[in-house]
Parts: structure tokens; C-alpha cells; sequence
């Protein structure tokens, strides 16, 4: 409609032109080199009408390959936009196959002066050969590194790993996997220090919530010797108030019944007793009450009682906590132990306790930790899970 109209337009304009030349007419005199020409301005604008015919036919031809050249452009661009959904759907289909056939079309699909066909040839079929090539790209050397990193700690070279990951980490501080990647490798390399300075950058991204940064950094902070700040920071790491007590023994007893009112703990028992081993047993008794009261809804307050119970002598009391936590929770090694022991002393019963002895060969120690990230149980305190590597994820059950 547009174009029509302002055909009309010019064809308005023209006629109305025509009619004032009709009604004055004239002539134009040119005088170049000593030439002359007269002519008339009718004549004059006709030619100028022609010239302008003449080059809008011209026009045409080049309109053409324009159109010809974006309509090519167009379907290649479908072409890739098709390309990309396949990759896509081979990707979240688990189609090992698609993904390689697609990976020999991209080349094809894709210009390859670009990092396109290499990026997401890293997507169909990574290989340690792909990442290599986009390491040595500038704008894809994170990607490439990113996989040759993951490669690495596949293969077990940890120390290569974290060569990639600490390269990363300089150039590209606020990308929070080459951060929190960087901390776990440091980690597992026991690089302690290095780990702190991490950790810092980590808590300045906010990339972890507030207790887990704190006992991230109390765990730092043991293996670094600083036992005791690591146990003002995170009162509830049983792993920091063994290593304080054990290193300040005048501030022990003040700290284990402080990391008791936290975090309850079969092995904060065990030391708390100790530093009262020379008293009678039953005045060991009397402490264990009472280091019980500080947190009244832990399982371990049962298998602490029953402990101080049987060492005391007070067989009924022993005999009622071991029943309630196995009733409460589940029978283990250590409780099964402690009722054979029972049964021998109270009693004399050598079948009674021969019947614990013997369930014991099907019976798991008592778990005391869990993995937050990946649930795995065990019995003993680690930086890192070890079955996920994951670090300080281990928490009291």
C-alpha cells in the first residue's frame, strides 16, 4: 500500500511539473572549454528523468543478489537453529550415537574460524583433545581448562588439577566454580594455607552460607595448628575442641563442655572423661550427668551414661540407657559390646553374652558422621567425605 501510494505521489508531482513547463517554457545555455550548448529545460529534465531510469534499473541486478545472498543467510541460520535443537535433545536424551553423528556435521553447519563447532563438540563428545584446542583459544581457554580439569581428577592427577584450577582462579576470580573448584582441590592437595586465601575470596562472593564458611575455616584453621581459634569460630566441630583441649589442657574442661552444649559427640566424651580418670568411677558418673544435661536431646548422652554406668558398676542404670537407645535408634557394634559386657558382670551370664557376641558379626560401628553432600555414614571425623570429596560436609548425626 505504501509503495503504491507514493507511486502516486511522484506521479502527481510529474504531471504537475509537466503542466508549469508547458505554461513557461524556457531554455539552459552550458558554456564549458569554449563550448556552447542551448537547450531546452524540458529537454534538460527528461534527460535527468532518464539518467534516473537508467540507474534504478541498474539497481535491480544488485537488489537481486542482496535478496538472493539474505535469503541464503536466512535458511543457513534456520539450518543452524535445527542443528542446535538436535544437539540439544541428543544431549538431554543420552543419545551417545546422535551426539557423535551431529559432532562430524558441525563442521559443515558451523564456520570453523569460530569456537562454535569446537564448544559444542564439547557438549556431543568431550574428549581431552577438544579441551585442549579450547585452552588455547582466549575466549574459550575457561571452558577448555573447565574440562581438562574435570579430566584430570577423573584420572586421578590431582596435582595437575590444580595447576589448571589455580591458573583459572588468577585470571578469573568471580566465577564462583573456579573459585569453589580451586578450594576443593587446594583441599585434597593439603595445600592449608593456600586454601584460607580461597576461602576468603569464597566468603567475599558469598558463594557459601554462614555456617558452612565457619567450619570450612575451622577446618582449615586445625590443619594449620590454630586449634583454638578454630574452635571460637566453629564450637560445634567436635574435630576442633578434641585438637584445643589437647593443646590448651588448663582451658579442657571448659572447652569440651562448651563443644558438648554444641554439638554432642562420642569422642568429646571419651576425652572429657579422661581428664578425670584418676577420681572414682562413680564421681566420674556424677560428671557424665551432669555433661549430659548441658545437651539433653542427643542420641550419644544414652551410649555416654551407659559408659560411665558400667564402669561404675550401676548395672540397672547402664542396662535401662543401652535398652532405650536401642529401642531409639538401631543396634550397633558398640552397643552390642556393651550389653555382652553387662550381661557378663551383672549377671555372669557367659550364653546371655555370647548371644550379643554373636550378633555382633552382622552389626555396623556406630556411625557418629554423615556426608551432607552425598549422605555416606561413618564412623570417623575427615576433612573431606570420602567417598564424594566433599569438604567439611561431614556433620554429627
Amino acid at each position: 500500500m505504501s509503495q503504491i501510494l507514493r507511486f502516486l505521489i511522484y506521479v502527481l508531482i510529474l504531471g504537475i511539473l509537466v503542466l508549469w513547463l508547458i505554461d513557461n517554457p524556457g531554455s539552459i545555455t552550458l558554456t564549458w572549454l569554449n563550448y556552447e550548448v542551448e537547450t531546452t529545460i524540458a529537454f534538460t529534465i527528461a534527460l535527468l528523468i532518464m539518467a534516473f531510469i537508467a540507474i534504478y534499473i541498474l539497481r535491480m541486478p544488485v537488489k537481486f543478489i542482496r535478496w538472493v545472498k539474505k535469503s541464503f543467510d536466512v535458511q543457513k541460520e534456520k539450518s543452524k537453529e535445527n542443528m542446535l535443537i538436535q544437539i540439544l535433545n541428543a544431549i538431554a536424551g543420552g543419545d551417545e550415537d546422535l551426539c557423535q553423528k551431529l559432532a562430524v556435521k558441525l563442521d559443515k553447519a558451523f564456520d570453523r574460524q569460530t569456537p562454535t563447532p569446537l564448544l559444542l563438540k564439547a557438549l556431543l563428545n568431550p574428549s581431552p583433545e577438544i579441551y585442549r584446542k579450547l585452552a588455547i583459544n582466549p575466549t574459550t581457554e575457561l571452558a577448555g581448562w573447565r574440562g581438562l580439569i574435570a579430566e584430570n581428577q577423573k584420572q586421578g592427577d590431582l596435582i595437575a588439577a590444580l595447576d589448571l584450577a589455580q591458573k583459572a582462579f588468577k585470571k578469573y576470580k568471580n566465577i564462583p566454580w573456579v573459585v569453589l573448584n580451586t578450594l576443593e582441590l587446594q583441599v585434597l592437595n593439603d595445600q592449608w594455607h593456600d586454601a584460607l586465601e580461597t576461602l576468603d575470596v569464597v566468603r567475599k562472593l558469598k558463594l557459601e552460607d554462614e555456617h558452612l564458611y565457619k567450619t570450612q575455616k575451622a577446618t582449615l584453621l586445625i590443619k594449620t595448628g590454630k586449634s583454638l581459634e578454630a574452635f571460637k569460630i566453629a564450637p560445634w566441630l567436635p574435630e576442633a575442641a578434641l585438637k584445643a583441649a589437647q593443646d590448651y589442657p588448663k582451658k579442657a574442661e571448659a572447652i569440651l563442655m562448651k563443644a558438648w552444649e554444641n554439638q554432642p559427640d562420642w569422642n568429646i566424651y571419651k576425652a572429657y572423661i579422661h581428664l578425670f580418670s584418676k577420681e572414682n568411677t562413680l564421681a566420674q558418673y556424677k560428671r557424665v550427668e551432669k555433661l549430659v544435661a548441658l545437651h539433653k536431646s542427643s542420641r550419644v548422652n544414652h551410649l555416654a551414661l551407659a559408659d560411665a554406668a558400667l564402669q561404675a558398676k550401676l548395672w540397672g542404670q547402664a542396662r535401662k540407657e543401652l535398652e532405650t537407645y536401642i529401642a531409639n535408634y538401631s543396634l550397633t557394634m558398640q552397643v552390642a559390646t556393651m550389653m555382652a559386657f553387662l550381661e557378663q558382670e551383672e549377671n555372669h551370664d557367659q550364653k546371655e553374652a555370647q548371644k550379643w557376641i554373636d550378633q555382633m558379626k552382622n552389626l555396623e560401628p556406630t556411625l557418629n558422621y554423615f556426608c551432607s553432600r552425598c549422605g555416606h555414614e561413618t564412623d570417623l571425623w575427615s576433612p573431606t567425605c570420602p567417598i564424594c570429596n566433599g569438604f567439611a560436609s561431614l556433620e554429627s548425626l
